[in-house]
């Protein structure tokens, strides 16, 4: 379902607070590592807010949403995850404003400014709004979105102000808490308060599948197992492509690949490629289909991901092969870099 688009009066309110957000030039009193959160008075979700600029190359506010989004932002900073490279892309979970150069902004971008009889001149000068979803291409925002942008733009302001007579707002004693503006009601009108609050727990659904309630997969299974030898250490592995995907006009994404490979060998056994949500039973389809094509079976099976290794689980435990975990996977890591690169 796509979702509704900003209203023409939306639009002028995100812009506006844009536009003073740049005047009030809030990355003079702040670092990119100075996070606070910002609640968002439709949802409670927390917007964990970035103000980036200081070292004057890139001028921007990311609002990355909640907790996952929260946990993404610091994988970068801890240098988890290079943020100069496409992957930084699929793990950044968040609303974007920047200011950029006229030659970045598309057709879309540009009739808004003209709806709004806005002007913009000069290098870092055009504000440009996009939401960034892992998986996905970053893309325009909804009305919802927008909202929610305007706000944090001009709680931002307040914050960064506060920082000038104050550089340690956001400082606490105790290093897991995050200070919030908290939205309350005073009859019908929207007031802001400090609150110190602790990041709530990330809760991932795990998916996997049921043998015993499959009993085709199980079926199936049982005919792999008859007169095949077991031999070798296959990897599998799973990341996001670097080549987009888009089916007409819809938000472009990046299909996600989940491939085989020989560890001995480091020969590619196959792959398998799907939309990065809801791929689960045909990434089992897939991998059974191969076991069932092929004149043998892995004796030990090694992945990372937490999720394939828990749709893996039932298939090799009915197979009896060995399935570990491992933090890295070597010829995995290597399949990527060379398709990254050669991209």
């Amino acid at each position: 379902m796509t979702e509704m688009e900003p209203t023409i009066e939306e639009w002028r309110r995100l812009y506006n607070a844009a536009i003073k957000f740049k005047r009030h030039e809030c990355w003079n009193y702040m670092w990119d590592s100075d996070i606070f959160g910002v609640q968002n008075p439709e949802t409670a979700e927390i917007g964990y807010c970035c103000v980036m600029g200081r070292n004057g190359e890139h001028f921007a506010l990311a609002v990355y949403k909640g907790s996952e989004g929260l946990d993404g932002l610091l994988s970068i900073f801890n240098d988890e995850v290079d943020a100069t490279s496409i992957n930084a892309l699929h793990v950044q979970n968040c609303l974007m404003a920047s200011f950029e150069d006229r030659k970045y902004l598309d057709k879309r971008d540009y009739e808004i400014i003209k709806k709004l009889g806005l002007k913009f001149r000069g290098r870092k000068a055009w504000p440009l709004f996009r939401d960034y979803t892992p998986g996905y291409h970053p893309w325009y925002l909804s009305s919802k979105d927008a909202r929610f942008l305007t706000i944090a733009l001009e709680q931002s302001i307040e914050i960064s102000m506060r920082m000038r007579g104050n550089p340690d707002l956001l400082t606490s004693n105790d290093e897991s808490l995050y200070l919030v503006r908290v939205p309350y009601k005073v009859e019908d009108n929207i007031k802001w308060k400090d609150k110190w609050i602790k990041p709530a727990p990330i809760i991932r659904e795990i998916k996997s599948i049921d043998l015993m309630k499959n009993p085709k997969y199980r079926k199936r299974l049982k005919n792999i197992r008859k007169d095949k030898n077991q031999m070798g250490t296959w990897e599998i592995g799973t990341f996001n492509s670097p080549w987009g995907v888009q089916e007409g006009s819809e938000r472009p994404y990046y299909p996600k690949l989940i491939v085989y490979v020989d560890h001995d060998s480091r020969m590619i056994l196959s792959f398998f490629m799907a939309h990065p949500i809801n791929y689960q039973e045909d990434f089992i389809d897939h991998f059974i289909s191969f076991l069932e094509n092929i004149n043998f079976l892995p004796r030990k099976i090694v992945a990372s991901d937490v999720e394939i290794l828990a749709l893996l689980h039932p298939i090799t435990e009915e197979l009896k092969i060995e399935l570990f975990e491992a933090d890295y996977l070597e010829v995995v890591e290597d399949v990527r870099d060379f398709l990254i690169s050669s991209g």
